[in-house]
């Protein structure tokens, strides 16, 4: 499946773009440690759900061709060390 039909049928149209720019501000914000389900509106551009955006990032890596795949994961393993 490529990541275009992944958001046509599972997600929604430009998802790797939103959920990759809501992970990387995520992990910019200083209070990102502080993050908690009781306090979070869940809104992905707002307040995102970390395990959510991981799961999200996984799957679209996973549609990726091998190259796109592996540079895009290096790239996910950079912001990583933000946490």
């Amino acid at each position: 499946m490529s990541l275009a039909r992944l958001e046509r049928t599972k997600l929604w149209p430009v998802t790797a773009n939103e959920v990759l720019l809501s992970w990387q501000r995520f992990l910019r914000d200083p209070i990102h440690r502080l993050w908690d389900t009781s306090t979070s509106c869940g809104v992905l551009m707002c307040c995102p759900d970390p395990d959510e955006l991981r799961r999200m990032l996984s799957l679209i890596a996973a549609q990726l061709p091998t190259k796109d795949a592996r540079m895009f994961r290096q790239h996910l393993a950079r912001l990583d060390e933000l946490w």
